[in-house]
This record gives C-alpha cells, sequence and structure tokens, in this order.
C-alpha cells in the first residue's frame, strides 16, 4: 500500500524476504547496509516510494549517534510521497529484553530530529486461530493498553510494531 508497480523499495537491513516481495510486485529493490551509501542513489531511476529500517538493526552497533544518522539517511532520500517504516522487534510484555517502549523512547525523537514525522504505528501480532493481524492505533497508550490486555490463554505473540513515518508535517 506504500509503494506503486515501478517504484523502488530502499531496504536499510539487507532483508530477503523484503527483496523477494519487492521483486516479484515489479518494484526495484536496493539494499543499503551503510548510511554512506546514501550518496550512491543519485543513480537511481525510479521514485523511492519506500524507506525501510529494522531495528534494533541485524548489523551495525547500536548507539543514539547510530539512530540520529539512520534517520538522517532516509531523509535524505525522502519525497513528499515517500514513507519510511522502521520495523521494530521488542520483547514480548513480561519477558527479558528491550521493550517496545524502550524502542520508542529512542526511535521517535531521533526520527523528529531527522525531520520525520510519525503518522501511523501499526501492531503487527500473531494470535491463536486463523491468519495473522494487523492492529492499528492512533495513539502510543491505545497500542500499550491493547498489548496488555489479552487474557494469558489467548495472548498473541508480537512480531514487531511498525513506525511509518513521512518528511510531511502533520499539516500537509
Amino acid at each position: 500500500m506504500y509503494t506503486r508497480r515501478g517504484d523502488a523499495v530502499i531496504d536499510f537491513d539487507s532483508d530477503p524476504q523484503l527483496e523477494h516481495a519487492s521483486t516479484h510486485t515489479c518494484r526495484t529493490y536496493l539494499s543499503i547496509t551503510d548510511p554512506s551509501d546514501v550518496a550512491d542513489l543519485d543513480t537511481l531511476t525510479e521514485p523511492a516510494s519506500l524507506v525501510v529500517l529494522r531495528w534494533p538493526p541485524r548489523h551495525p552497533t547500536r548507539t543514539p549517534a547510530s539512530i540520529a544518522d539512520l534517520f538522517a539517511a532516509c531523509r535524505l532520500i525522502m519525497t513528499a510521497d515517500t514513507c519510511a517504516i522502521a520495523a521494530v522487534s521488542s520483547a514480548a510484555p513480561g519477558e527479558p529484553g528491550t521493550t517496545s517502549a524502550e524502542h520508542l523512547g529512542e526511535l521517535l525523537p531521533a526520527a523528529r530530529a531527522a525531520g520525520l514525522t510519525h503518522i501511523l504505528h501499526i501492531v503487527a501480532v500473531t494470535a491463536p486461530g486463523d491468519g495473522d493481524a494487523f492492529l492499528y492505533y492512533a495513539t502510543r497508550a491505545d497500542a500499550e493498553d491493547a498489548r496488555q490486555g489479552w487474557p494469558d490463554d489467548n495472548a498473541p505473540s508480537y512480531n514487531a510494531d511498525l513506525l511509518v513515518f513521512t518528511n510531511r508535517s502533520r499539516d500537509d
């Protein structure tokens, strides 16, 4: 829904599933594993409609500067029609590890500092029964309430939070 046939998908994590999905739906796929490689995008002829990054990244070490650099690199290649999606993996409620709230506390300020506007938060869940579900919430508090509100015997597992950004202000 964020791309059209012939558009380019820029991936800051070199995800083989995203590459497969992009190429099989007639999108150009470009993997960038080092933000300094953004300068090489001047040879790209297709419009980049989607920029995807994974958090935490699989490759580089996480620092506040690397988060800021990653969003700044995204901002450099975005047009008014481009969306950036951060796929955030976090520990399930009650499990050890970095929580969704902790990741968001790092990512959202860095995105704002780079000039990006957070427009949508999608919680991707796998629940008992058939198929997966994507739950859309207007606020972080709504998403967290839903995450905590499932009965334990039917508790879904959380695969990722998808944070959607644009470089336009909410007033545009």
